[in-house]
């Protein structure tokens, strides 16, 4: 089982940049004029990384504040039981670090992006 998800990502990794780019075609004229149809026109292969980094680790930066919320309801609703409140502290420590981390993965990717391509990437 876990040689069948090792290989799924191997392969989906190596088409990755096959299907941003709009090259792979299985008889389907939406996928010939992919780059087009998604609006990216003729943008190139690091605008493109760029934006799905960004959508990426908007997603994240969603779910750690979910997690965020779900922690301190779980607080609320603990009724003073000890081993409750530690979990929810313990969630809302970790989502607190993993939304650091987002924010400096985001932050990194932004100047990385910037400085190779030389678009400046909006503010959040």
């Amino acid at each position: 089982m876990k040689n069948y998800i090792i290989s799924g990502l191997i392969i989906t990794l190596l088409l990755l940049p096959t299907i941003a780019l709009g090259d792979l075609n299985f008889g389907n004229d939406y996928l010939t004029n992919f780059k087009t149809g998604a609006g990216y026109g003729s943008a190139d292969i690091g605008t493109i990384i760029g934006k799905i980094i960004k959508i990426a680790l908007s997603v994240l930066g969603l779910v750690a504040v979910v997690l965020i919320i779900v922690g301190g309801f779980q607080w609320m609703t603990s009724g003073g039981n000890e081993d409750k409140i530690k979990g929810a502290k313990k969630l809302m420590g970790s989502a607190m670090v993993g939304l650091i981390i987002v924010i400096l993965a985001y932050a990194i990717a932004a100047f990385v992006i910037d400085k190779l391509t030389g678009i400046t990437t909006p503010t959040p």
